[in-house]
């Protein structure tokens, strides 16, 4: 669980902070005001962040890359082609 600190705190207890996030693994929450501002969390914590993103990145562009591209007036037409199709099978319940 994160510790929450106002920004005044943290300005004026800014090395042992840094202690607390480097040694003791602590996760804070720095706050203006009553509303959280800025994170500060542990290096490694921040990489493993870093690295899940980009592997997810990595994963979406692998998608896209398989999708085959089509053009706005493509996609126009086969969604207007279906829903013209739904609306004729549903026409006779709405009598």
């Amino acid at each position: 669980m994160a510790k929450h600190i106002s920004a005044k705190e943290a300005r004026n207890k800014f090395s042992d902070l840094m202690g607390s996030v480097h040694y003791g693994g602590q996760e804070v929450i720095v706050e203006r005001s009553g509303r959280p501002m800025a994170a500060v969390i542990p290096v490694e914590v921040y990489e493993r962040l870093v690295a899940e993103r980009r592997a997810r990145f990595e994963v979406m562009d692998r998608i896209r890359s398989r999708v085959p591209e089509f053009t706005f007036e493509e996609i126009d037409k086969d969604v207007n082609k279906a829903i013209a199709e739904v609306r004729k099978t549903n026409a006779p319940c709405r009598s």
